[in-house]
This record gives C-alpha cells, structure tokens and sequence, in this order.
C-alpha cells in the first residue's frame, strides 16, 4: 500500500519545503508532491529554492534512462577498468560559488521507466547517483502525476521501502493564492478579473482544463501574440471578425469548456457571480428575491460557491475557519431563497458531498437576521430534527 499523500496548498507547500532547506540536511527523507498537470509543482520549488538562495537543477525523469543518471562508461587506458563520467545534467561536484546549497528537483519521477525509479532510492539513501556522490548541502525533491486521478500514464511501481523514504503532498491549487500570484506577474487583466469572479474556474480536480499553466498562457497569447492589453481591448476583438481566431487560441490553452465561458462573461456577463454569493453581496441577493435573476446564472454561482467552500475544507483537513464558514453562511443565505424544492435538494446533495452538510450549524452562528436564520434551518430542517 501506498502512503496517503496529504492534500496542502501553495502557500503551505512552500513554507513545508522552506523548512525542509532549512533544516540542512538533517532531515532523513525526501518531499515528494503530486497533483494534476499545470497546477505549478515546479514554479513552487523552483521558488522557493531561490529564495533560500539554493541552486535549482531541474529533471525531467520521463525522458531518461537508467544509464543517463550513472553516466556513459568511457575506459581508462591506464588502470585498464571502465569509469564513468559524471553527467551534466545531475549535481556537480561541489555547491557553485555563492548558494547555500542545491534543489535537485527531480520531476515526472512516476512516469520513469522502472529501472530509473530504482535509481532514486540510491540517491534519496546514500546521496549518491551511480559513482557519483552528490554534495552534501544537496536537497531531492520529487514531483508526479496523480495517474487515473489526472488521466496520466504514470509507471506502476510499489516500494514501500521507498515510500518509507517520502513526505508526500498532494498540491491542490487556490485560487485566492494565485490571484495573488497573478497580479504580481502581470496576467492579463481579464484573466483576473474572471477567476475574482469565478474562482472554481482556476482548475478542475476531474478534467486536465483548465489549470493555472493553460490560463498563464492565455494571458501571454493574448498581451503577446494578440496584442490585447486589457479587457476592453478584448472585448473588441472577440466582436470583430477576428473573434473566432481568439476563440480557438483560448480554446487551445484553457480547454473548451472554460473558453466558452470565459468567452461569454466577456461578451455577455452572468447576472450573478461565484464571489458574489461568497460574500453575500445584498443587492444581489434583494435581485434574487425579485426573480430578477436568471434560474442557471443562479445555479451556477452558488454551485462555484460550493466547490470553493470544498477546496477551502479540503486545504484544511476537513474544517472551517471563520472566514469559510462565514462563506458557507452566505451560501446558504442564498439558498434559502431558492423556491423549488428540487433545486434546495440539489443543492443539498452538493453540500453532502462536499462534506459541508455537518458544518451549517456552525455557520448559522455568522447570522445577523433571526428571519434569515430561521429560513435557513427550514431548508434544512433535517439537519434540526435532534435540536
């Protein structure tokens, strides 16, 4: 059996592998982290080695073989024995001039051939690859797919004696992380503005699209390639003949699914957004009441809503801070609203799923309104049934 990998978000994964550095070499393990493709596993370490002023080398496991890590055999004429040469691409000899040590990150090592896989329990073990020794200020870090989980080919390999060797993490991004993130490296404003509003569209934990590579790179397509600086210019674009072009440009890095919504909060935004019912936005919600509101633009916010909530339980364990449940408590403020019966029971049948059904007593405690309150417990009046 496999270790569990414990699920941690960017934020925690980078203070984990900060300490890790910190803790120069004394520790007698290795990081391993795994998650879907595009979520920034490597832009993480890559990081926060250079934060730590360590010397990043990065590897792609997937394309090498077992001879690439040992080095080609070259003879020695004088001592008539075959030697190895060191090869370039794993740590050299000593720590370069001026770091505090180095990262070897060593990525896609669950999509290596067998043999290469083996060769990782030497280096974790002994700090050595073949014949060569690694430097002792040298920190392994390790980064795969999920396989079925991500619809990736990884190698079937089970090692406990390996595992045994490993702290491993499940990456799961946020998207109040990257948005941080984002704005700090200039991500086109659109972009921005779209994931603020729909937050659960930063990536999806059933599909490879979207995730947070493919909308870095619709940003750099659209500032780069289209020449489109802000969501005006945009807007224009997608309306112009040229709209279709843009389409599929977006359609090619962010998937289908996500460029056509992107595409239509662009040109025709919903009446209501994922934030809005996270915050509880009363304008929004005085609309809902009035039927002013389309039926799916309400679907699908409070739906975003609940799969924020459920990345939010997921990054801490299973509980709530105050901030998500006072969100939990906005959600439900909404839902309360709803008037057909199989809509609240859809709704419902998400929270349970999500394992948020357990936590609405909790977030009643956030109320301000005793009529609010008291429509809340009325939809779920299951839940009361013991009080």
């Amino acid at each position: 059996m496999h270790k569990t990998p414990v699920e941690t978000t960017a934020k925690e994964l980078e203070h984990i592998i900060e300490t890790h550095l910190d803790a120069k070499k004394k520790l007698n393990y290795a990081i391993k982290i795994v998650g879907h493709p595009g979520i920034g596993k490597s832009s993480i370490v890559k990081q926060t080695a250079e934060k730590k002023n360590f010397y990043f080398i990065d590897t792609r496991l997937a394309f090498k073989e077992n001879i690439d890590l040992g080095g080609y055999p070259v003879p020695d004429h004088n001592d008539k024995k075959m030697i190895y040469f060191r090869p370039k691409f794993i740590p050299p000899e000593t720590v370069p001039t001026g770091y505090n040590g180095i990262v070897w990150f060593l990525d896609e090592a669950n999509r290596a051939h067998p043999t290469v896989i083996q060769t990782l329990f030497q280096i974790i073990t002994e700090s050595r690859c073949g014949e060569h020794l690694l430097p002792e200020k040298t920190t392994i870090i390790l980064a795969g797919n999920l396989g079925e989980g991500d619809m990736t080919t990884i190698t079937d390999f089970d090692d406990a004696a390996l595992d045994g060797r490993l702290a491993i993490f499940h990456l799961k991004p946020s998207a109040a992380n990257w948005l941080s993130w984002a704005v700090e490296n200039e991500i086109h404003p659109a972009i921005i503005e779209y994931i603020t509003l729909f937050p659960e569209r930063l990536w999806s934990e059933t599909e490879i699209n979207p995730n947070p590579r493919g909308w870095h790179q619709v940003s750099n397509a659209l500032t780069f390639a289209c020449k489109l600086e802000n969501k005006k210019d945009l807007e224009n674009a997608l309306k112009s003949e040229k709209g279709i072009l843009i389409e599929k440009i977006i359609s090619s890095l962010a998937g289908q699914t996500a460029a056509d919504d992107f595409v239509k909060e662009i040109l025709s935004p919903r009446q209501i957004s994922t934030q809005d019912i996270l915050i509880g936005n009363s304008e929004k919600k005085e609309s809902f009441k009035q039927n002013k509101i389309s039926s799916e633009d309400i679907l699908w916010a409070i739906s975003g809503a609940i799969t924020d909530l459920k990345s939010d339980a997921a990054a801490s364990m299973g509980s709530l801070d105050n901030d998500s449940l006072k969100k939990l408590y906005n959600v439900l403020s909404f839902i309360a609203l709803s008037r057909a019966d199989s809509r609240v029971a859809f709704f419902q049948i998400l929270l349970r799923e999500c394992g948020l059904l357990t936590k609405i007593p909790e977030a009643l405690e956030f109320s301000e309104s005793d009529e609010e309150k008291e429509s809340i417990k009325d939809k779920f009046a299951d839940i009361f049934d013991g009080e």
